[in-house]
């Protein structure tokens, strides 16, 4: 990413303050897998160079031999979670900011020419781009009470400076501006000006972008509120249709009772509005109960815990593994840490698949991974324990 910015002209400081916002989501992936690859390979050094046997002769058990990577372990679980809960957010926001401005002042960095574009409530249509700016640019936004504006200009040249509390922009010359009446399609306004000045967003943009970021950049209480939030919606929205079935299954039941007793004219009518509860039921019934979006945020919410925590049965496992290599003891832990690397994460994403498409609880499909692990672990680690 960083080669690819820099062909495009970017600063080299921007760029590396784009990674290093950037850091903290590569940390939060990355920490379980090095945890795990870093004791396997140790405790398989330990066992080639038999300093576990001596460690043993001199009357050491399994466990105190263990104790110190697990302490470890749940240090860097910890600080992995505190990463994830604080940084990544702070990270992410301060990323998308960067990004954003670092475009509107460099167009070719996400504007291409002839495309379009779209910042905030803005669509940018460009034309072509050189080192003076884009040749012409279109604008089309939303005003505050639902017109269309759009500003046409002949040049739109990106300014390089910021002053105090604004935004980077676009100076725009030639500029030609249409705008209808929302209220009245009949009625347009247009203006023209040689030059102006053009943000498209502003201060009060950090709302913008708390709002676009998902629940894997939030913090951990702020996606928990949320989740209630949007649950407790989902379950007045499940009361309210099972209380219109109900409604509807007493109406059919009345005009049960009238079709009994009605006949002719009249009781061909019934029998139709017969047909037209049934068929409002059976359409209420078909609404899928299961809320798609409130599944996919437990499942991150619950995965902001379960990739973290990973660190603990993954040195559980590592050390049973670790101490059973007898030679090329690193690069065996090296290999049986990829291996456990991709079965870890191979389950997770299937775990995550079928949270998106299933009702399965996504605390259950969290979690089996990090049991599956600790209890192959415990046992290995037993087992070795008696030999």
């Amino acid at each position: 990413m960083a080669q690819d910015i820099l062909a495009k002209g970017i600063p080299i400081g921007s760029v590396l303050l784009l990674v290093l916002y950037a850091l903290p989501s590569f940390l939060t992936l990355s920490t379980p897998f090095a945890t795990l690859n870093a004791a396997l390979m140790t405790y398989g050094r330990f066992a080639s160079d038999n300093e576990v046997l001596a460690m043993r002769s001199a009357g050491l058990r399994h466990f105190m031999v263990f104790r110190p990577i697990l302490m470890v372990g749940i240090l860097i679980a910890l600080l992995s979670f505190g990463i994830n809960d604080f940084l990544l957010p702070a990270g992410t926001k301060a990323f998308q900011r960067l990004w954003l401005e670092l475009s509107l002042t460099n167009p070719g960095l996400e504007l291409d020419a002839y495309s379009i574009r779209t910042f905030n409530q803005s669509t940018l249509v460009s034309g072509a781009i050189d080192e003076e700016g884009i040749h012409p640019m279109l604008i089309i936004e939303q005003d505050n009470n639902g017109n269309r504006n759009s500003i046409i200009s002949r040049l739109a040249a990106p300014m390089k400076g910021r002053t105090a509390g604004q935004s980077p922009g676009f100076r725009m010359h030639d500029v030609f501006s249409l705008i209808p009446d929302s209220r009245n399609p009949e009625e347009w306004a247009w203006a023209t000006a040689d030059s102006m000045n053009y943000r498209p967003f502003t201060s009060s943009s950090s709302t913008v972008l708390d709002h676009q970021t998902g629940p894997a950049e939030m913090r951990t209480k702020k996606v928990w509120e949320a989740i209630k939030e949007m649950n407790s919606q989902h379950n007045q929205v499940i009361l309210d249709r099972e209380s219109s079935i109900e409604e509807k299954r007493l109406e059919m039941s009345l005009l049960y009772a009238d079709l009994a007793s009605a006949k002719g004219i009249e009781g061909s009518d019934i029998e139709l509005r017969l047909k037209s509860s049934a068929k409002e039921i059976e359409n209420l019934e078909s609404i899928p109960r299961l809320d798609y979006s409130l599944q996919s945020w437990k499942i991150e919410f619950y995965q902001k815990f379960a990739i973290p925590f990973a660190c603990i049965p993954f040195v559980v496992l590592a050390f049973p593994l670790g101490v059973s290599a007898k030679r090329s003891g690193r690069a065996v832990g090296f290999f049986i840490g990829l291996l456990l690397t991709s079965v870890y994460w191979s389950t997770l994403v299937l775990g995550r698949s079928l949270g998106f498409s299933t009702g399965v609880s996504p605390f259950l499909l969290m979690i089996v991974p990090e049991l599956l692990l600790l209890g192959v672990g415990i046992f290995l680690f037993t087992r070795r324990s008696h030999i």
